[in-house]
């Protein structure tokens, strides 16, 4: 499991990644945001991305949540 810091809303909050490889996914998990999101690992870093911003424009604005999102693709592409 990844854990991180990102900015989430000018506030610090932990992100969480964990692969599982057998189910080819992963589970991503921001906390500060009561939010988790389960997401295939054989996808893109482009549809990655835009899945993201899918679901965390629920949330928040597309600006905030497209920031957010390039965020957790670099944190997830790191080794």
């Amino acid at each position: 499991m990844k854990i991180s810091s990102i900015d989430c809303n000018g506030v610090h909050s932990n992100l969480y990644i964990y692969e599982n490889t057998k189910l080819q996914l992963y589970l991503i998990a921001l906390p500060e945001l009561n939010w988790s999101l389960e997401i295939d690992t054989t996808l893109n870093e482009d549809d990655i991305n835009e899945e993201l911003v899918i679901h965390l424009f629920t949330l928040l604005d597309e600006s905030t949540a497209t920031k957010i999102a390039t965020d957790i693709v670099k944190s997830i592409l790191e080794d």
